[in-house]
């Protein structure tokens, strides 16, 4: 039974972006940069439909926040398969395949979506149960997060093996290559946290510095800056997955 490393694993998967910056640039840079615009009209739009008068509007549910959602997933799923492809395969992605939105993307997409629902839904039905009886243990509710939080990072192990066409490995079978690492993997989950806690608070102060100077230079500057943060954070966390998938799967040590 393999015993995961969790910071060697951290480490193998930042190494893999430092070091194919250019080949993932070239993979995800044209993907972000299209979500960062839907996201900007989005934001634009639904600010003025929330600046009608109606203090309300604020909280109403946006059908346009599911549409972008599924968007992100199907965009995350297609720069996943080429950067497995090129990680695991060593296969350099044809220009034509950039916007790959085929077969392994769908699957990919829903495989991740299946993955969400599995680990996710149970914790939330129990988390509205306790609340409804015992309203002051919301802070209690971390753990069930957590334990899901280590579940989902178990599973998607899975989601590379859809990249590379392998039929024969599903959840299941990921859920059974990792047992026995439940430990590790929320050793994993916190320094993960950490990285991305790290990552946006640079970026919060980065902003503030800007802000301290002009408001709307600030705001420029966050659009500007959200486009090689969500890179970073896109390609790392294919490339941890990728990780955990040779490690588990192909035996590769780091």
């Amino acid at each position: 039974m393999n015993k995961l490393p969790a910071f060697q694993t951290i480490k193998h998967a930042l190494k893999a972006v430092f070091q194919f910056r250019n080949a993932g640039t070239r993979i995800a840079l044209s993907w972000i940069l299209i979500l960062t615009v839907v996201r900007i009209f989005d934001r634009y739009f639904s600010g003025a439909a929330n600046s009608t008068g109606d203090p309300a509007g604020i909280m109403t549910f946006q059908p346009t926040e599911v549409i972008i959602t599924a968007f992100s997933i199907v965009i995350f799923s297609s720069i996943a398969v080429n950067w497995h492809r090129y990680i695991l395969l060593d296969e350099i992605t044809p220009s034509e395949k950039i916007f790959r939105l085929d077969r392994l993307v769908w699957s990919y997409a829903g495989r991740t979506v299946l993955i969400m629902l599995v680990t996710l839904v149970p914790v939330i039905i129990f988390s509205t149960a306790v609340l409804a009886v015992l309203p002051n243990l919301r802070i209690a509710l971390f753990v069930p997060l957590v334990i899901a939080g280590i579940y989902i990072m178990r599973l998607s192990v899975a989601l590379p093996a859809i990249a590379l066409e392998r039929s024969d490995f599903g959840i299941a079978a990921a859920l059974q290559i990792t047992r026995g690492n439940n430990l590790q993997f929320a050793a994993l989950l916190g320094l993960n946290a950490l990285l991305f806690i790290a990552t946006l608070l640079l970026m919060l102060i980065v902003l503030s510095i800007v802000g301290s100077v002009s408001e709307m230079a600030a705001r420029i500057f966050a659009v500007v800056l959200s486009v090689p943060i969500s890179l970073f954070l896109s390609l790392f966390s294919v490339s941890l997955l990728s990780s955990l998938y040779g490690f588990f799967v192909e035996k590769r040590k780091f």
